[in-house]
């Protein structure tokens, strides 16, 4: 990573936590108190949900995969789901940590680039479609009921315009096969002259005619098999099933259970926020925006920020530090590290 790509990270990361400092200290005498009347058993069961969430997107993938012709075990693709998904949220890059993540192990399985960009255009598309129907609920129910301030309310409508934006456009370059084929070769543009630079060696123009072939098979394929698209549909609303359900526990756990409305109304908010590309995850943001949502509907800011901040850490925290156990066991099981391992065992004197 260049110096200056470090350097945003640092100042995003700084400016975050500054945010959460700032929520939590202008209602530090709430958050204390909420936070001594925590009930740790619905924690427990929010980091429970959560983790289950994290492993529906696991499976959604799983399932997009095969329906492209590349099955892998569950255990792996829940695994490189899983570390993908935390990289994006420790390195805000707008999702291109997590893809190149993604990329790399998929590609060590000896599934094509091609197959991981479809795969990943794909569950994108699911993903923020059933995110977009959630927000415009949430969104509904802040218009109604949101008295005085309109923060959560702006934010909410931006994660959802960013949220149409995305979508839209990977429909359209996707299905469009004259922008597909003009975005592949600026991409392979691209990619060639990153190789050059590292390794003074350029790629094939064949190399780039079978990535074609692979895009162009993996595309035909879901045309031709879209009812089998269902099952990572079913996943993909699991996943954000499981994800509002650890919010509705971490609100239990201090006492002050939602109802639907008021809870996708802060869920909206709270992934408007995490959709700011300076802000790892949205730290700061959507636990302040949350406190303020449902102070202005009437509920008490101590235990929301609280709630907020125990989401962060069942959610976002505890699944980030298992993906490096995680991420580590996905290395040491590649085939080459096998393979190697295998070759250094028979050269061992004894064997």
């Amino acid at each position: 990573m260049k110096s200056g790509g470090r350097v945003a990270l640092a100042v995003g990361a700084a400016v975050a936590l500054g945010l959460l400092a700032w929520v939590v200290g202008s209602n530090y005498a709430e958050v204390r108190a909420a936070a001594a009347d925590l009930s740790w058993g619905w924690a427990g069961a929010a980091l429970l949900c959560a983790l289950a969430s994290h492993a529906m997107g696991g499976l959604a993938l799983s399932a997009v995969l095969a329906l492209l012709g590349h099955p892998l075990s569950a255990p792996t693709v829940l695994g490189i789901s899983l570390v993908s998904t935390t990289a994006n949220y420790v390195v805000s890059t707008g999702g291109v940590s997590g893809f190149a993540l993604k990329a790399h192990l998929l590609h060590k399985r000896l599934v094509p680039i091609a197959t991981t960009i479809v795969a990943s255009a794909l569950t994108s598309v699911i993903l923020y479609a059933v995110l977009a129907a959630i927000l415009v609920q949430g969104l509904i129910s802040l218009a109604f009921k949101l008295q005085g301030s309109r923060v959560g309310l702006v934010e909410g409508v931006a994660g959802l315009f960013v949220l149409i934006l995305a979508a839209g456009g990977l429909i359209v370059l996707f299905l469009d096969g004259r922008l597909r084929n003009r975005a592949t070769r600026r991409v392979f543009h691209w990619t060639n002259q990153a190789a050059f630079r590292l390794s003074s060696r350029e790629i094939p123009a064949e190399s780039f005619m079978a990535f074609e072939r692979q895009m162009a098979h993996g595309l035909a394929r879901i045309r031709h098999e879209h009812g089998r698209l269902t099952l990572a549909v079913l996943f993909t609303c699991l996943d954000w099933g499981f994800a509002m359900i650890s919010l509705w526990l971490c609100f239990k756990a201090v006492g002050d259970p939602l109802p639907l409305g008021p809870l996708s109304a802060v869920f909206a908010v709270g992934q408007g926020a995490t959709l700011i590309p300076v802000l790892p995850g949205g730290l700061g943001a959507a636990e302040g925006s949350t406190a303020a949502v449902l102070v202005a509907l009437g509920y008490d800011g101590g235990r929301a920020v609280v709630a907020a901040l125990l989401y962060r850490a069942a959610y976002y925290v505890a699944p980030s530090l298992l993906s490096v156990l995680v991420l580590w066991g996905l290395k040491v099981s590649e085939p080459a590290v096998l393979d190697d391992a295998a070759a250094l065992a028979r050269e061992l004197p004894g064997k």
